[in-house]
């Protein structure tokens, strides 16, 4: 089996985001976003805030010769650039407090989007829990196989939990986590194998997210619902053991 833990920087496509709920239904048209990594160095190295910068988190285990079967936890954050100018349509209501009011078409041209008036963001976090199928081959190891290079490659799926932080109308509304959809991704990365105990990697994934109901507010009916697709960089750390071993295994990074 095999456990780690690591960090990410995450890129994401324009989407079109429809917010709705009672006195509004409007979708702003390819609002770009971006990750939000942390910024000092000790945040990544004290136990006390590990969690809060960008991270991933995967228990694996190897059912059969070089396929692995894991659960795991990818910590996005989402945010959307501030001052884009977008196109809107819809109804985005009659609000006293905001300058989006009334409704839209692309005829009214490109709307500038003032941060106080509508800012969406999932920075506690865009949460992907996946399931993988993984399969790993060696590209090189010592003779006495206290280090191996190995390629891996799979493909996973599961469910999205979301935080969102949402200003809209002069209020600023933060939700609870929540199920909010759904994603698949693809991955593949270099692995270095230490005494067969240890290892560093560096990972590569890219995939779809979909949230057909993301709530915007902690109570009121307020939703958003969009589509993109993301690429993810991971650099992780971690630790195989072993549960019972046939053949030698535990002497042998590639599993052989």
């Amino acid at each position: 089996m095999y456990v780690y833990w690591g960090y990410n920087r995450s890129i994401y496509s324009k989407s079109n985001v429809n917010f709705y709920g009672p006195e509004y239904d409007f979708t702003v048209k390819k609002l770009a976003a971006s990750d939000r990594p942390s910024r000092e160095f000790a945040t990544y190295i004290n136990p006390a805030t590990i969690s809060v910068p960008q991270f991933n988190i995967r228990v694996g285990w190897y059912y059969k010769f070089r396929w692995d079967i894991s659960i795991g936890y990818d910590h996005m954050k989402y945010v959307m650039k501030k001052n884009q100018n977008l196109y809107i349509n819809g109804d985005a209501g009659t609000t006293t407090t905001s300058q989006l009011i009334g409704e839209y078409t692309d005829e009214d041209g490109l709307i500038p989007i003032r941060y106080d008036d509508l800012h969406y963001e999932n920075t506690n976090g865009l949460n992907y829990i996946s399931f993988q199928l993984s399969n790993t081959a060696p590209l090189f190891k010592t003779n006495d196989r206290k280090f191996a290079i190995q390629r891996r490659a799979g493909f996973g799926l599961g469910p999205v939990v979301t935080q969102t932080d949402f200003n809209w109308d002069g209020e600023i509304y933060h939700t609870n986590f929540g199920l909010s959809g759904y994603g698949f991704s693809a991955h593949g990365g270099v692995r270095f194998d230490f005494f067969s105990r240890f290892f560093l990697a560096s990972n590569w994934s890219g995939g779809f997210i979909h949230l057909p109901k993301n709530r915007t507010a902690p109570v009121d009916d307020l939703f958003a619902k969009q589509k993109f697709v993301y690429g993810q960089w991971e650099l992780l750390g971690g630790v195989l053991f072993y549960l019972k071993t046939k053949n030698g295994c535990d002497t042998c990074p590639d599993w052989h």
